[in-house]
């Protein structure tokens, strides 16, 4: 009976007036609580405040003595990560707030503060008192209605204990692990396809063993252009050596060992790059984090020695790495394109959501060349804190005059509707590098949420890689870094399954790797 001995410590009761209370709602449960009837019986009682933008509510380590009802706006609940504002939660009109602090009495650990200008309902132990002295029914009502609503946020963190791998798990792509190899068939060093791939593994490691001594021949400390070159020949020979053998192996039973026997013969060779390790190891867990796309956006090789470093660069001007630099800038015009048509034909501030958000530099290239940044409010979303943090430090360190709001959650449980933060309406939602590790189910029930946040006539971009991508084998079999990816008519079919019917167009980025389907919420 943990709610009574609650009740009992903040509120005084006698041990015959929890019992009815607790007792009371236990035994009514055929009689759904009105939770509006609740809310429009207690609020006379509460104390009501305003509060401007940005205002603060609540601070870190504040005395837990009042519980807060959202009248009209919203507040941001956040802590602050070196420096660094994290949002973590969102909570809008008709939501009550610091009930939990105030049940156990514990100081506050998160700061609130006013998202836009609102009025709070403020209850404290004296307004609760009050209430229970002239309405015990009410406030017996008004505890149970919290207490559900205080066990439904203990559920939702037990449910999610360690949030990277909870995401990265619910990808429909998968969490990385670690398989144990399967023994080779007993012919299987007997088969001509063994004696062709033999022969290819073998005189690339001769190749990239003469091109590593040439390099450390030579004292400078750069790698020459002829050298690097002759290192991008070598790799781009053997991996087109391996999508013609791969026509020969698909399908058949000695497929999988045959990328196992690549995978392991050249795996101390390409892992010399570090962007190749950092892929492969996934060390968030999951394929493309914050830290892999900054890599592709500076584009600065490095890895381990001479060597390591010309097959980073190789790997960094495959056109799949060259896809997702285009894409930031393609990005960045689109959200220009799209928020100069609105401060035309708006008032007020022009939202914009990047949700899985990473690095999130095609946002800020916009904002570097806006001339109207005091009317862009961003809300910039990603299960990764410390991809928020990398975007405040080493991002977001120009002047502007955007309101940035850096949000931690995890969007395949928003997706599927197992939370509900209160995000409002926008004008421009985006993801440039999630929905292609959703299958399609997943796929339809994000574009539906996002169509749901939108204003009337916003805009919905979402990318994926197309199924021509020329570094799919790459990726798929030595980076196991694999993508669900669609063709334009794929992604159009899927949109005309949500919300967004027939209001839908396929863009793509030079290369044709990286397509973007935009949705229009209609009126």
């Amino acid at each position: 009976m943990q709610l009574k001995k609650v009740v009992k410590d903040y509120f005084d009761m006698s041990q015959v007036k929890i019992q009815n209370v607790v007792q009371n709602n236990a035994e009514n449960t055929n009689e759904r609580i009105d939770e509006a009837d609740i809310i429009k019986k207690v609020l006379p009682f509460s104390v009501s405040f305003r509060y401007r933008k940005h205002d603060e509510i609540i601070m870190k380590g504040d005395e837990s003595s009042s519980i807060y009802y959202v009248k009209s706006g919203a507040m941001e609940v956040f802590y602050t990560l070196q420096k660094t504002k994290i949002v973590v939660a969102l909570i809008g009109k008709g939501h009550f707030f610091g009930e939990t602090g105030f049940f156990d009495g514990i100081s506050r650990i998160r700061e609130i503060r006013a998202k836009e200008y609102s009025e709070i309902c403020v209850f404290s132990k004296k307004v609760l008192d009050k209430i229970q002295a002239e309405d015990p029914k009410l406030f017996g009502d008004l505890i149970y209605y919290l207490a559900r609503s205080v066990c439904q946020k203990f559920r939702t963190l037990l449910d999610e204990r360690d949030p990277l791998q909870s995401y990265a798990e619910s990808l429909s792509t998968g969490y990385r692990t670690y398989n144990t190899p399967m023994p080779l068939p007993d012919n299987f060093f007997r088969t001509q396809e063994w004696s062709i791939i033999h022969v290819m593994v073998r005189d690339f490691k001769q190749q990239i063993n003469m091109l590593s001594e040439t390099i450390h021949a030579n004292k400078n400390h750069q790698v020459s252009k002829k050298l690097r070159t002759k290192g991008h020949k070598i790799l781009n020979y053997f991996f087109y050596g391996l999508k013609q053998f791969k026509k020969r192996i698909e399908n058949t039973s000695i497929e999988s060992f045959m990328w196992h026997y690549v995978f392991k013969e050249i795996y101390p060779i390409i892992m010399r790059s570090r962007f190749a390790d950092r892929a492969y190891s996934k060390p968030k867990g999951y394929a493309g984090d914050f830290m892999m796309m900054e890599m592709l956006y500076q584009n600065t090789p490095d890895g381990d020695g001479k060597l390591g470093i010309v097959i980073d660069h190789w790997c960094l001007s495959t056109p799949s790495a060259q896809a997702v630099r285009n894409r930031k800038k393609l990005l960045s015009d689109k959200i220009k394109s799209i928020c100069d048509q609105k401060k035309d034909t708006q008032t007020g501030p022009i939202r914009i959501m990047n949700l899985a958000c990473g690095p999130n530099r095609e946002l800020f290239d916009f904002l570097h060349q806006c001339d109207y940044s005091e009317r862009i409010d961003a809300t910039c979303v990603d299960i990764d804190s410390q991809a928020l943090h990398y975007i405040d430090q080493q991002i977001n360190i120009f002047s502007h005059k955007a309101v940035i709001r850096l949000m931690n959650e995890n969007l395949i449980k928003w997706a599927l509707g197992k939370i509900d933060p209160d995000f409002g309406l926008h004008d421009i939602i985006y993801s440039a590098g999630l929905t292609d590790y959703l299958n399609d189910d997943l796929f339809t029930a994000f574009v539906n949420r996002c169509h749901l946040q939108l204003k009337d006539n916003g805009y919905l971009i979402i990318g994926n890689f197309a199924p021509y991508n020329p570094d799919r084998l790459f990726m798929d079999h030595i980076l196991d870094w694999r993508l669900i990816y669609r063709t334009s008519d794929e992604l159009k079919q899927l949109f005309q399954q949500t919300a967004f019917c027939d209001n839908v167009s396929v863009f793509s980025e030079p290369q044709q790797v990286n397509l973007f389907v935009q949705g229009i919420k209609k009126v």
